[in-house]
């Protein structure tokens, strides 16, 4: 890159890094059938679906809804399915940069 320049990505920031604890990892190599891919403006259109509903969700923690209400997770008809919401670390300043 030429001095000065620095580029610039369009995407979500990511969350917060911490290592991958033990318990979890095993938990999730025992219990985790798949994982499925969620674009990020899937995710900002979660975050706004969610914000619209009442609830203030940050967008690592819109994921999971992202993908059932895109219908990444195939054969969900006549399951009971559990989606968990998490993370309010979101202000009002970044939620207008979601769309409507």
């Amino acid at each position: 890159l030429p001095s000065g320049f620095r580029p610039v990505y369009k995407t979500l920031p990511p969350p917060p890094h911490s290592p991958t604890g033990k318990l979890p990892f095993e938990l999730c190599q025992r219990y985790v059938d798949g994982i499925v891919l969620v674009m990020d403006e899937e995710i900002k259109a979660a975050v706004s679906t969610l914000y619209r509903a009442g609830l203030v969700v940050e967008p690592s923690g819109s994921a999971a809804f992202a993908a059932l209400v895109t219908n990444k997770i195939p054969n969900l008809e006549g399951k009971n399915v559990v989606c968990i919401l998490s993370g309010g670390n979101i202000g009002k300043d970044e939620l207008a940069n979601f769309p409507d």
